[in-house]
């Protein structure tokens, strides 16, 4: 039974070896990309404001937006209407087909160059930088190497000033948000993850997703069978503190950072394997009007008034209105308030999104946490359950898009995700405390490879077999 078990540690030593030695340069990419992540987080630029505070408008004192139109000479169909002041008076929005016209909601007067303002004082505010010259504007309708996917919102605005750090920020005008803010250093240190942690230099998604799952499935083996050979020489009673210096540490980190190496492997293959099975999607619901079907008075709608954004509910334009702090649904002819607008609106739009399922109660989202975190991006949302398979599809009705849609494999994979990859089960110690352990692991995990490395080759110079 003695020469059995060393045999088999024998078996073990030499394909831990060999296996290290082959993953090991993946392995401490994702060890040293994970030290560097905290670093890189608390580098970023972070934002003056998250809101923009608009004025009050009087009903009293606008054009209804037929009439605004029409004095425009504004005859094609309306995509979207956003009416809004904010900071230069009252103002119409208007999306056509490929172009953003601004007009002034009193006079209905054409705003040249009001899109461009309107970007360059949302990223002022948002970054809280007065004084910089504008270096550039330009709009962005896909993702980039700069405005990554994990933004969400497009098409945006980019304003990017002229300063030392060559900030960047990302605006949606659309709905008056902030999308990103991208510096110089944001921009260095995204890189360097992105390439030490996600592989982007390999090109051909399929290869670089592949080549990931050899090496995480790689350091799974090579975790449990450094593992298994503590276990077996401990019960053996061999002398583990024995050998050199880097054999003795190598040993140490390896047993410590052991478990760390497959939870993080597994749970890292687990969710690149999840990207190659998305939800299905559909295209945002298409809204266009004729002008003359937008003749809403707002005259009896008083004052207050801080917004209104063109929606459609069964095929009807509406206004999603914003006044003294409640929302309305007033219908854009007939001026008649739709009881339960918004309500109406995102079950309607959950119900598109979900093939007409049955769905549940709806349940309103204002902050993120649990299932629909900071990734989605968009708030406020209003969450549907497929009562038939347990989907969840938050919808966002203002946009009328479908913010996320989330499955039992999603919930699964996204627990092991923040639990077992981000650590999120140490958020009592704090977002500081929490990093700052998991980046030692991480650490831990480089450390340990590179000594193997190190104790693999020097056994090859000493002409041991490997």
């Amino acid at each position: 039974m003695a020469m059995t078990r060393t045999a088999l540690v024998g078996l073990l030593l030499r394909w831990h070896m060999r296996l290290g030695a082959l993953v090991s340069a993946g392995i401490i990419a994702w060890g040293l990309s994970g030290l560097a992540h905290p670093i890189i987080s608390r580098l970023q630029p972070v934002a003056d404001q998250h809101r923009y505070p608009l004025n009050a408008m009087s009903g009293s004192e606008l054009l209804s937006p037929a009439e605004a139109l029409q004095r425009a000479g504004i005859a094609a169909p309306v995509t979207a209407l956003r009416l809004v002041d904010w900071g230069q008076g009252a103002q119409y929005r208007v999306a056509l087909a490929g172009q953003v016209l601004w007009l002034d909601a009193r006079s209905a007067a054409l705003l040249p160059h009001a899109e461009q303002a309107y970007a360059t004082q949302l990223a002022r505010h948002f970054s809280g930088d007065q004084a910089s010259p504008v270096a550039q504007l330009t709009e962005q309708r896909q993702f980039s190497e700069d405005y990554l996917f994990i933004n969400r919102l497009l098409p945006v605005q980019r304003v990017a000033f002229a300063r030392d750090d060559a900030l960047r920020v990302y605006v949606d005008t659309a709905s008056g948000r902030l999308a990103a803010m991208v510096d110089a250093n944001k921009a260095a240190g995204s890189a360097l993850f992105r390439n030490l942690h996600n592989w982007v230099f390999i090109p051909n998604e399929q290869l670089r997703h592949g080549a990931m799952l050899v090496f995480l499935f790689g350091g799974i083996v090579v975790g449990v069978m450094g593992a298994g050979q503590y276990v077996m020489q401990a019960r053996s009673g061999r002398g583990w503190r024995k050998g050199s210096a880097a054999r003795t540490w190598h040993r140490r980190l390896g047993i410590v950072v052991a478990l760390t190496t497959v939870t993080f492997s597994v749970s890292g293959a687990w969710h690149l394997l999840q990207k190659h099975n998305p939800a299905p999607s559909r295209a945002t619901p298409s809204v266009a009007f004729s002008p003359s079907a937008l003749s809403l008075d707002w005259g009896p709608l008083g004052d207050g008034i801080r917004q209104a954004e063109l929606v459609a509910v069964q095929g009807q334009p509406y206004f999603r209105v914003w006044q003294s702090g409640e929302l309305s649904y007033v219908h854009a002819a007939s001026s008649q308030m739709l009881a339960g607008g918004e309500a109406q609106h995102a079950r309607e739009l959950a119900g598109y999104y979900s093939g007409n399922a049955e769905l549940g109660e709806a349940v309103w989202i204002t902050r993120f946490e649990g299932e629909y975190g900071f990734i989605n991006k968009r708030l406020p949302v209003v969450a549907f359950e497929n009562l038939q398979n347990g989907d969840r599809y938050y919808v966002e009705p203002r946009s009328g898009m479908l913010a996320a849609h989330v499955r039992d494999s999603d919930r699964a994979e996204g627990w092991s995700f923040a639990w077992l990859h981000k650590w999120h089960f140490l958020d009592g110690l704090g977002r500081d405390a929490r990093d700052a352990v998991a980046a030692l692991f991480a650490l831990g995990i480089a450390a340990s490879f590179a000594l193997g490395v190190f104790l693999y080759c020097r056994r090859l110079r000493q002409g041991k077999p490997g």
